[in-house]
């Protein structure tokens, strides 16, 4: 039986795409946001308070109808409750329209001392085990200073078992990630020193068998780079 780690990672079905990026989404806040100073991000909730307050404006709207319904009737609230879905509609359009256009796969957007600002978008293929990552690092200007996207196998920060190997997540974020690299120098002169046998990647059928990659041994490894 897997024993759960020390630092309280949930376990994660090897099997699914969408919980592996989900579980390194969640993961992304914690470890950007305890940065030394003057590195420390403060995340911003600015797009998850507009969604949240846009949402529970169309339930409340939705709970007054109703109650107004049950109490008056309909023949005196018709009128409102045809002004009440209206309102409704447009509220939820919007809502739909903002996660998809405004949020569009945020899933950390933080602003440091000096006003510089991390914006990272997440996003993954269907059966395809890669973690993309778009970062975008703006001056108090508003100037990009940085705007790349980067990949990394879910086999470099998930173990066997399922569990997330947060050391190795922070690793390849400070490896790929200049201002991270920086602000956690030992994380990147880790992976910089350190020569990790490569994953072999397995074909992925319909969920037939896990998405993370078996690591092959070392000796193999290395044998098959060379006659590549």
């Amino acid at each position: 039986m897997d024993e759960k780690p020390a630092d309280g990672a949930q376990k994660v079905s090897l099997y699914s795409i969408n919980d592996l990026k989900n579980a390194t989404d969640d993961a992304l806040a914690p470890y950007l946001t305890k940065l030394p100073f003057p590195y420390t991000f403060k995340q911003s909730h600015y797009y998850t308070d507009v969604r949240l307050a846009v949402g529970y404006a169309a339930v409340s709207i939705a709970a007054a109808t109703f109650y107004a319904d049950w109490k008056l009737g309909w023949d005196a609230t018709k009128n409102y409750t045809t002004a009440a879905c209206v309102l409704y509609f447009i509220l939820n359009s919007f809502l739909t329209l903002w996660v998809w256009k405004s949020e569009a796969g945020k899933v950390f957007v933080g602003i440091r001392e000096g006003k510089q600002k991390l914006t990272l978008k997440s996003s993954v293929k269907k059966h395809v085990p890669i973690y993309r990552l778009k970062v975008r690092y703006e001056a108090p200007s508003g100037k990009n200073w940085v705007d790349k996207e980067i990949e990394g196998r879910f086999s470099q920060w998930f173990d066997e078992a399922g569990y997330l190997q947060r050391a190795e997540l922070k690793k390849w974020l400070a490896n790929n990630i200049e201002v991270v690299g920086m602000a956690d120098p030992q994380s990147k002169k880790a992976i910089e020193e350190s020569i990790p046998d490569e994953a072999v990647q397995t074909p992925i059928e319909h969920h037939q068998s896990p998405v993370l990659e078996t690591p092959s041994s070392g000796k193999g490894a290395r044998k098959a780079r060379r006659k590549a």
